[in-house]
C-alpha cells in the first residue's frame, strides 16, 4: 500500500505552477462516500487519503537583498549593515501583512424581471502587501534606537527636515550619489520565503522593494509604583512595492538553496554557551570539582 502514483503534480502539470501541488482530482473527502482507498489502472490498491493532505502554513524566513545605501556614507558602515540585517532576519518575533489573493471584480445588470442579474468581469486586483513587523524590545531601547537614527540619518531629521547622513557627504562622495538623494538611500530590498516541510522547496514567495519603516513605534515612558514593570513589544509597519509571481518564486528557489544554516541540526550544531568549568569555580574545596582526600 502506498500513495497514488501520479497524486503529485510535477512541476510542468496543469496548475502546479514549476513546483510540486497535489492533484484535486484525487483525495476529494466530501462526496457520496470517503476515498481512502483507490484501485488503479494496474488494479493495485492505494491509499488515496494521503492526497486529502492539508496544507500547513510555514514561517516565512525574510532575507534581506538590499540595504539602504546611506549607511555606506556612515561611520563604522558595515555595522550598521549588520545590525540593519539582523533585525530583519533574525529579531521580527513576528512578520504580517504579505498577501498577494486575487480579487475579481464584475459588473452587473438584469436578466428578465425576477431579480436574477447576470454578472460580467470588469477588473483583476492582487491584494496588496502592508508588512508589519513586531519586536520584543531589547535592553536599553536598542531596537527604537537604531530605528530612530535609520530614520533621521536616513530619511528625515524632524527638526532640520533633511537626512542627517548630509553632514557625511563629501564633494566626492556627492558625485557618488550622482546628483539627487534617490529613495534607495534610504530603503530596503527583502525576500520572504515560505518553504515546504523539509524546507527544499518554495511554497511561495514575496519580493518587497522600496521598504522603509513608517516610525520606530511608541517611545515612552511613564511612573506608577503599584504596577509592576513592563517588557514592552513594538511594532513596526513598513512600506513595500511587493510582488508575488513566478518569477519572485524562481529568485526565491535560488535564494533558499544557499541558505545553509537552515540544515544545520541543533543535537550536534549548537553552539553551547559554556565548554568548561570556570576557573574561580575549579579552585574551590567543595562540591563534586572540589579536591579529594581530606
Amino acid at each position: 500500500m502506498s500513495r497514488i502514483t501520479d497524486a503529485v503534480l510535477d512541476k510542468t502539470g496543469t496548475y502546479a505552477a514549476n513546483r510540486p501541488a497535489l492533484d484535486l482530482t484525487h483525495g476529494g473527502q466530501q462526496g457520496w462516500m470517503p476515498k481512502i482507498g483507490y484501485i488503479g489502472a494496474d488494479g493495485k490498491h492505494y491509499e488515496e487519503w494521503i492526497s486529502n493532505h492539508a496544507y500547513i502554513k510555514k514561517n516565512v524566513i525574510p532575507v534581506v537583498l538590499r540595504y539602504p545605501r546611506f549607511m555606506d556614507f556612515m561611520p563604522e558602515s558595515d555595522k550598521w549593515k549588520a545590525t540593519y540585517k539582523a533585525l530583519i532576519e533574525l529579531h521580527p518575533q513576528s512578520i504580517e501583512g504579505l498577501t498577494s489573493g486575487l480579487t475579481v471584480e464584475v459588473d452587473e445588470h438584469a436578466v428578465g424581471g425576477a431579480g436574477e442579474m447576470q454578472e460580467e468581469l470588469t477588473d483583476v486586483k492582487r491584494a496588496r502587501s502592508t508588512i508589519s513587523m513586531t519586536f520584543k524590545e531589547k535592553a536599553g531601547k536598542t531596537i527604537q534606537k537604531f530605528l530612530d537614527h535609520v530614520i533621521r540619518y536616513g530619511m528625515m531629521d524632524p527638526d532640520t527636515k533633511k537626512p542627517l547622513v548630509t553632514k557625511y557627504l563629501t564633494d566626492a562622495n556627492m558625485a557618488t550619489i550622482g546628483g539627487i538623494y534617490t529613495p534607495d538611500f534610504y530603503t530596503g530590498t527583502v525576500l520572504f520565503i515560505e518553504p515546504d516541510t523539509t524546507h527544499k522547496i518554495v511554497v511561495d514567495a514575496w519580493l518587497s522593494s522600496n521598504m522603509f519603516p513608517k516610525g520606530n513605534g511608541d517611545r515612552t515612558g511613564k511612573r506608577n509604583l503599584t504596577e509592576a514593570g513592563e517588557a514592552p513589544e513594538i511594532t513596526v509597519e513598513w512600506t513595500s512595492i511587493t510582488m508575488n509571481n513566478e518569477a519572485t518564486l524562481v529568485l526565491a528557489d535560488k535564494i533558499l538553496k544557499t541558505l545553509n544554516v537552515i540544515d544545520k541540526i541543533p543535537d550536534t550544531d549548537f553552539t553551547l554557551p559554556s565548554n568548561q568549568v570556570d576557573s574561580a569555580i575549579a579552585k574551590q574545596d567543595t562540591g563534586f570539582t572540589g579536591k579529594t582526600g581530606k
